[in-house]
């Protein structure tokens, strides 16, 4: 019985070694420097002893290769093996004195001639290792490996021979040299070299999966490398190698346990604690500097007489209704842009009608034709359309009812196609026209500063350790404490969010910003649990000054499929040319089209507007400089063409006059 309990506690051991220790696989690339050694003799002449033999010698040589281990019981025994290139040159040379005489031209005498002859090759051998590689002590970072190698000079087996006279001096051989080539070629008789090899090395652990291993190592060759001439290499070296521990989820070794010595059950293990998540770690936020354009520019922005409804809809939209306080209200202080001064138009004309009182507005209502059943009710819906905008502007800017001229159609004059929706939509509308051209004047919005981004897209470089525990970002830039603009989303932030500079953006930043300045992006990742994480970069933004001012006419309005001017349109050309033009100005001219209808007829539409245009400036500015004059279509929709307003102002050609303001 004794015996049987040392037995059974014995084997369990034995067990518990074998499943403690993982086999892990590796894989690897090595390399090195070898100092190879060359024990020879190889005969001066082939097949010959008699004239001498080439002696032992020293040469430097490489190797590179992949390798590879298994474990066995883990890092306490290996087995390796690799496969590499081995660059094993030999350079010999020894010196005869074969009883030769020849007249010594320095005393006339018969001497004996002196020659030093030459060896000289680089092997390329391509080799297989097989080894086994110990970590006696798993504490101390050192191994030791043996293995055995065999190869074939696969890659490589040329050399060349050389002998030189060297005395007596002056005596030349037949050829008219001193020194001359006496064999090259493949080497005769090259075969496998089997050789043994010792290394010690050292562990420098990268990362769980990376280890560094430097060693140094001895091979000696056990066998004549040439069946023509006993010649074995052997050499010692150093090299470093780099292998990849490919480790999986271990199931830890179980205790060895001894037969059981009592009959009770022993108490169920505790049920392991679950593991704490990994908080996400926002590793690191990029992004390149950031630069802007300042301009001083003129820019005219035509108001399109055309107020929509919605259909069978009497009721002004809530865009074109303004809540400030009329009392304060002024044009030039609307926003600097088109759609956000056409929404205050019913403002704008109130507040020229009130400083003019001579001034009378026509409003004329009308329908898309089908929106009520008999054309009476359609009359009445027109009518009803016209009188919401007078009641409007008469209780809101105070103007009496002798100031407006109503007038209905079933149809506008100028309709738009009804083949599409959006022309039927188009058509639901109230037209305004006044017996003053002041009253529907552009807006000019004169020598203002425009701030416009060089690259209108930037970017941020993210990286966030432990993605998975990220539930919302957010990306925030700020200026001092003004917040910028932001970037939100759902999950962990992508690796590289893409942040479009708006107008609106860029007109909080430019006025605020220093020729020179910074921003700052503040990253913030809300986890699982709810806490916050956060990271800050600061970048630089710099704040360039045009040496041009621009002036724009932004819009030339027309309606649906027309290339003609109008009378308003040519005075709005007059103007602008008249006035932004001078020596050195540059015009040029784009015309554009909305998306409906087919894209050729689009393109050659815009183009006709666009030449349209030129031709009239041509009138009025003979001498000034026109750049472009092209026709874009659909291609560039600047404004929604959801809208039917949004349509209309697509409708255009933009002319923009470029001027030098001073010499560069």
């Amino acid at each position: 019985m004794k015996c049987d309990r040392v037995l059974s506690i014995a084997v369990s051991s034995l067990i518990a070694l074998s499943i403690g220790h993982a086999q892990v696989p590796s894989i690897g690339v090595k390399g090195g420097y070898q100092f190879v050694m060359n024990t020879s003799t190889i005969p001066v002449i082939s097949g010959s002893t008699d004239c001498g033999q080439f002696p032992n010698g020293n040469s430097s040589g490489f190797f590179a290769g992949i390798s590879g281990e298994y474990s066995l019981f883990g890092d306490a025994l290996e087995l390796s093996g690799a496969v590499v290139y081995s660059l094993r040159p030999a350079r010999l040379s020894t010196i005869t004195v074969d009883g030769f005489e020849v007249l010594d031209p320095n005393t006339n005498t018969y001497v004996p001639m002196s020659r030093n002859h030459v060896f000289a090759t680089s092997l390329g051998y391509v080799a297989v290792e097989l080894g086994l590689r110990s970590r006696p002590v798993e504490s101390i970072p050192l191994y030791i490996r043996a293995s055995f190698d065999a190869g074939n000079p696969l890659v490589s087996a040329k050399f060349q021979q050389t002998e030189e006279i060297t005395s007596p001096s002056g005596i030349l051989f037949p050829d008219g040299t001193q020194r001359r080539s006496t064999g090259q070629g493949d080497f005769p008789g090259l075969g496998t070299a089997i050789g043994i090899s010792g290394a010690l090395g050292a562990v420098i652990t990268l990362s769980k999966y990376v280890e560094l291993c430097p060693e140094v190592f001895y091979r000696y060759g056990l066998n004549s490398i040439s069946s023509m001439a006993n010649w074995k290499q052997s050499f010692a070296g150093a090299g470093l190698q780099l292998r990849y521990r490919m480790f999986s989820d271990e199931i830890p070794a179980p205790e060895p346990t001894p037969p059981p010595l009592v009959v009770e059950a022993p108490p169920p293990p505790p049920p392991p604690a679950e593991p704490e998540p990994i908080p996400a770690v926002i590793a690191s936020v990029r992004s390149q500097p950031l630069e802007m354009r300042e301009t001083v520019v003129t820019q005219t922005y035509p108001l399109l007489p055309y107020i929509f409804f919605d259909s069978a809809s009497t009721s002004l939209r809530s865009q074109y209704v303004g809540s400030d306080d009329v009392a304060s209200f002024n044009e030039f202080q609307l926003p600097k842009q088109t759609l956000p001064i056409y929404y205050r138009m019913l403002d704008i004309v109130g507040a020229r009608m009130k400083k003019n009182p001579r001034s009378v507005l026509t409003v004329t209502g009308t329908t898309d034709g089908i929106e009520a059943s008999t054309s009476d009710q359609r009359i009445k819906l027109a009518l009803a359309r016209a009188e919401s905008v007078v009641a409007f502007m008469q209780q809101r800017w105070g103007l009496s009812e002798n100031r407006f001229v109503v007038r209905t159609t079933e149809r506008p004059v100028l309709f738009s196609n009804e083949d599409y929706a959006q022309g039927i939509e188009e058509n639901r509308r109230v037209e305004l026209s006044a017996n003053d051209g002041i009253v529907l004047d552009p807006v000019v919005h004169t020598r203002f500063n425009e701030y416009v981004p060089v690259q209108p897209h930037h970017d941020f470089a993210v990286i966030v350790r432990n993605p998975s525990q990220s539930r919302t970002w957010s990306l925030n830039v700020n200026h001092r404490e003004r917040r910028i603009g932001e970037r939100a989303g759902g999950e962990a932030p992508p690796a590289q969010i893409s942040f479009d500079l708006t107008q609106e953006m860029t007109d909080k930043l430019g006025p605020v910003i220093g020729a020179t300045d910074t921003l700052d992006a503040v990253l913030e990742i809300v986890q699982r649990e709810g806490s916050p994480v956060n990271a800050t970069t600061r970048f630089p933004v710099v704040k360039t000054v045009s040496n041009f001012e621009v002036s724009r006419l932004s819009l030339i309005v027309f309606d649906f499929d027309r290339a003609d001017i109008s009378e308003q349109n040519k005075e709005m050309m007059r103007r602008v040319v008249q006035s932004s033009s001078s020596e050195g100005s540059v015009a040029s001219i784009v015309g554009s089209t909305d998306r409906l209808g087919e894209l050729q007829h689009n393109m050659t539409l815009s183009t006709d507007r666009a030449q349209s245009v030129e031709r009239f400036v041509r009138l009025i500015a003979p001498s000034l400089r026109i750049s472009e004059v092209k026709g874009v279509g659909p291609a560039v929709l600047p404004y929604s063409n959801e809208l039917p307003e949004g349509r209309f102002y697509c409708r255009t050609v933009s002319l923009t006059i470029t001027t030098p303001l001073r010499e560069r």
